[in-house]
This record gives C-alpha cells, structure tokens and sequence, in this order.
C-alpha cells in the first residue's frame, strides 16, 4: 500500500506539473526555440538520489546555448537511459532576453538490501549471487523480476517442481532507499519423471508429448532442462496442445485439469483432456462480391465442402482472398469469414467481402534510410509508379528488403493521394548495423603462433567517402599474420553492376609461407 501511495503521489505531481506547463501564459505564443539559455534549475519530485551535477553531465542544453525543442527530447532520453531517472520533464519559459529550463524529475529509488524469506535447502547467500543484482543500486523492476526468475530456475534444476517465489520492493519515501524481499516457497522435491494424458482417444500421448516443451528428466537434463516443472511454460503447453487439436479438426478441445501424481521416482504430470467431436465444412457461399465470380473465389480456398474445418484453415482461406484481390489492386479489400452450426459436426461458411476500389501506384516513397542509398532499395522493389497496386508484390518486395540484412525492420502502407484509384506506396525502413570486425589468435605446431583481423561490410560504397556505405556492395579484409604465414585478403562485389541484376566481384591477395623440412634442401 506504502508503494501504491508514493506512485500515486509522483503521478499527481507530474499532472499538476504537466497541467502548469500546458496553462503557463504566453510560453508557446512568445516562443523560446532559439533563444538563449539563461539558467537551468532542476527539482526534484521525492528524494534526492541522483545529484544536480550527475543531472547536468548528462544532458547536452548549456546555459549560454541557444534552447531547442530536439536538444530536450535527446536529454530527457539520456537521462532515462542512465537508470536512474523514474519520471523527467524539461521545458523552457522565458526569462527577460533568455530562456530559463526547468528539470523536474523522479529519482528511483535505491536499493540497499536484499531480503530472502522462507528459504530452507539453500543459504541467502547463495540465492543472492542468483539474483544478480549489485546493491546499492537503482530500483530496476525488470532486473528485479529476472531475479525472482533466476531463483526459480535454480530450485527447478535442483528438483523442486512446485517452487514458487514473490518479489516485493519495500521503499523509503523519506530515504529514497528500498529492499527488494523474495518470499520462496519451495514445495515439495521432485522432477517430472513422466507425461500421460487421459481422456485422449483420437491422437496417442505421444504425439501429444511432441507439442509440450515440459519433458520428463533426461540423462542430459543439465543441458536440455528437462524435468523442470515451470506454470508459465506449462500453460504455453496447454495452449499449444489445445491449437493442435483445433487444427485437426476438434474445435471444442477442453483440459479441465493438469494432475500432479507423486511416486517413487519424482512427479507424474496427468493432463486430462476433452476432445469433443471433430468438425467438418458443410456449405461455403460468398456475400458483397461484384468483380469476382463465385467459381475464381473457391479456386483461391483449400477448406471446401466436406473438408475438416479448422481455424488456421479459415484464416490461411481468407489470406488467400485478400491476396487474390490485392493481386488485382484492392488494396482496400475486407474479407470477414463467418461459421454458422449447421448440425453435429458441421459448420457453414461464408465470406462477406468488402472489395473496394481497384488502386494504381501514383509514387513509390522511401523513409528511414539514413545511410542506405534509395537506388540500393528502389532495385528490390518490384512495383512501379504507374502499375496495378498489388499487394503481393509488395509483400515480396518487402520480404526482398528484409533478406538484404541491411534493417532492423521492414514496413510498406498504401498512402492515400486525394486522387481517386491513386495511392501511394509507403516503404518504411530501419536501419541497422552492417558491418563487424573480428579478431583472434592462436598457436599450433605445424603453423606456431598465429593471429588473424577481418573487417566486413555487407553495404560497402566504394565511392562513398569518408563512411564508405549504404552502397549495396561487399566487402573484406582480411589480414592473418604469423611466425610462418602471411596472408593478406581484400575482397569487394558489386551484386548491381551498372545497375543491372549482374554481379562482379574480385580478390587482391598476397600470400607467404615460410616452412623449414629435414627432407628437402
């Protein structure tokens, strides 16, 4: 409750806070981007534990340079990045001629202890070094938390299959301070030694075994974990075993109950299921279509009359729809599948569609490709401006992005124009790290000592000085180097020469060895 207080205080504060800056008169109208700093003055919301200058080091406004808006945006990040900072606001007011900026900010609290109740098999000590949390640090809920996992995982190797720890953090408003307290609860000793499932008539338990990643102990059970008893992986089992059951057909599959049986060797797991009877399609109809004809729409679906109704089957069918139709420009396409009981066993489908407007491409536009030239991207786009907008050339082309290796992620959207039947075509990147270096050393008796350093770059621009990327071109060096071998490598490929789908490529190298024999003069 302590806890749920000091959060709603800090939330409280920060409302007022937001409120007074949104009310201050004047601020927005007068304007303070680019005028210069004046002062900083930081305030705190609760305890103090991060110092003002600590504060000031990490953010880059100075007093005497001028504000702006995007400065403040990367310090407030800087400073949650530290750890340290719960909640921070930074804005400027004006100040005479100047500008004077405002920090108020919630410190985390510091914790100082680490608490172990209700442990008996094994010391506090040895609980704390599982934890892996250096104190006194900054309250951190997700490290916390991997704590409290850690702990979990160290009882399930050591056999305890019905252990159970809570984490609360116990803080000092006054202080600024706080104790993390793990509760264990360490059950009963046992590993699961056997799986068996009752009830199941139509597939054997051990094709049912195959979709759980709980499995009884193994001799290597210290490498692939088997044995451990964990709730969360255990519901993830259920649920992929109720998913393998709707697939084939059984869409009404229950598991009331997951028995534990303990006997002489550790634990049997007994999961009982309710199968329910199996489901086929009865009749399968379309609604709201005008451009396509009943006969090209049931050619697109695998799950026709008689077939075994399942799920994934509706879902895939509808894909296949939508796909059908955005292969002819309907973007706009919505396709919502519905099942109707038509007796024991039998379900009627029919797919209301929404088809829209066919759309032609007005301008293909590239976003986020900071260093990546848009040729580089434009060449794995097969669709152009001018052409039928269809979805799943777009689809392949992002999937032909994604496979550079160039971006974190790859996103495409259909932009409206204003003009009807046009929209453009939205490829939205992320751009990651490309390049690595790698280097080592070693020793053998044929070779003796021996050291080696590689350079790569899998989007090199030869032209491009000084960073020399975002060209599409690969590249290597390699230089290996030792008492009786010298190896010098430079690899570069163009896989687009002259912009065309022809690739060229080359290797400078120069090679020495040098080998003493009592054979050979």
């Amino acid at each position: 409750m302590k806890n749920l207080i000091s959060s709603l205080r800090f939330a409280a504060l920060f409302l007022l806070l937001g409120l007074a800056i949104a009310l201050t008169p004047g601020v927005r109208a007068q304007g303070v981007e680019g005028a210069p700093i004046t002062s900083i003055e930081v305030r705190y919301v609760g305890p103090e534990t991060v110092s003002k200058d600590r504060v000031l080091a990490n953010m880059r406004t100075k007093v005497g340079a001028p504000y702006s808006e995007t400065t403040v945006e990367d310090d407030i990040r800087n400073l949650y990045n530290t750890g340290k900072i719960q909640n921070v606001r930074i804005f400027g007011e004006p100040a005479g001629n100047g500008v004077r900026v405002q920090v108020i900010l919630a410190t985390r609290a510091l914790v100082t202890e680490i608490e172990i109740d209700g442990a008996e098999s094994f010391k506090a000590r040895t609980l704390r070094d599982k934890i892996k949390f250096k104190v006194p640090s900054p309250s951190d809920a997700e490290k916390l938390e991997e704590g409290r996992q850690n702990i979990i995982d160290f009882y399930q190797r050591k056999g305890f299959t019905g252990i159970d720890v809570q984490l609360q953090v116990v803080t000092d408003e006054s202080r600024g301070t706080a104790r993390a307290v793990y509760t264990v609860n360490e059950g009963e000793k046992g590993a699961v030694r056997d799986i068996r499932f009752d009830g199941n008539t139509k597939f054997s338990d051990r094709v049912l075994r195959r979709q759980m990643k709980t499995k009884a102990k193994t001799f290597i059970s210290f490498f692939d974990k088997s044995g451990r008893l964990d709730q969360s992986q255990l519901q993830q089992d259920l649920d992929s075993i109720r998913e393998f059951y709707q697939n084939k057909g059984y869409i009404e599959i229950t598991i009331p109950e997951v028995r534990q049986e303990r006997f002489e060797k550790g634990v049997r797991l007994v999961v009982v299921v309710n199968e329910g009877p199996q489901y086929h399609v009865g009749k399968v109809s379309f609604q709201g279509q005008q451009v396509a004809k009943d006969d090209g729409l049931r050619a697109l679906i695998k799950m026709k009359e008689g077939s075994i109704y399942t799920p994934k089957g509706l879902k895939d069918d509808s894909k296949a729809i939508a796909d059908g139709y955005g292969a002819g420009g309907f973007v706009d396409v919505d396709i919502l599948p519905q099942g109707t009981p038509a007796g024991a066993g039998v379900v009627d489908l029919t797919y209301l569609i929404t088809e829209g407007e066919r759309s032609f491409v007005e301008r293909v536009n590239i976003a986020g490709n900071t260093r990546t030239k848009d040729k580089v991207l434009r060449r794995e786009i097969s669709i152009l401006p001018g052409d039928i907008y269809n979805t799943v050339r777009v689809e392949t082309s992002r999937n032909r992005l994604d496979n550079l290796g160039y971006f974190e992620k790859v996103d495409t959207f259909p932009e409206d124009t204003g003009i009807p039947g046009r929209k453009d075509l939205l490829v939205q990147v992320q751009e990651k790290r490309t390049g690595a270096l790698n280097f080592g050393a070693g020793f053998s008796t044929i070779e003796s000592l021996l050291g080696f350093v590689e350079l790569t770059q899998g989007n090199f621009d030869l032209l491009n000085y000084p960073t020399f990327t975002g060209g599409g071109q690969k590249f290597r060096a390699r230089v290996q180097y030792g008492t009786r071998q010298k190896n010098f490598l430079i690899s570069l490929t163009e896989p687009y020469f002259l912009d065309q789908r022809l690739s060229l490529g080359g290797d400078l190298f120069y090679r020495e060895a040098s080998f003493l024999s009592s054979i050979y003069d």
